[in-house]
């Protein structure tokens, strides 16, 4: 069972995740609460870890409980009380677990493989591959989306 290209491919999005998570360590209480982007920063981050989640989620699995309610992490309503950063925090590493269980399992040979239940949710044939570059593409871009609200306000970016 080879997973060399695995574990290649699964640098990139250990690579975003350090640097959420250097982002929630860094970021301001004011930056934290307020909207950049048209959504609240924090919505923002908890948002990249709920799609986490939702990605490697298995078929008949239920998503556990995260700190903000499902239409906020779907960006289907505006998050109006600040989910604090502890509570994300703690929420961002029950997912990375779940994410590093969902690679430990993961072999060269899976990844052309349809992705079954991702496809289901997104309505799209998906293989293991495209889910490996969605978790750190997605992560990247709410990221960068969030490090711009500490650049605006002069403060050096994580990304």
């Amino acid at each position: 069972m080879s997973r060399e290209i695995v574990q290649a491919a699964q640098g990139p999005f250990e690579r975003a995740y350090s640097l959420l998570t250097e982002y929630m360590d860094v970021c301001p209480d004011d930056i934290w609460a307020e909207k950049n982007g048209g959504w609240p920063v924090w919505q923002q981050i908890a948002h990249a870890v709920w799609v986490l989640d939702l990605f490697v989620c298995g078929d008949g699995e239920t998503l556990p409980p995260a700190p903000l309610d499902e239409d906020v992490a779907r960006f289907k309503a505006q998050g109006g009380e600040v989910v604090g950063r502890a509570a994300v925090k703690e929420y961002a590493a029950a997912v990375k677990s779940r994410v590093d269980a969902w690679f430990a399992r993961l072999t060269d040979a899976d990844l052309g493989r349809t992705n079954a239940a991702l496809s289901k949710k997104i309505g799209r044939e998906l293989t293991h591959i495209a889910t490996v570059i969605m978790l750190a593409s997605h992560t990247s871009y709410h990221l960068g989306s969030c490090d711009a609200a500490l650049r605006d306000h002069g403060l050096a970016g994580v990304f």
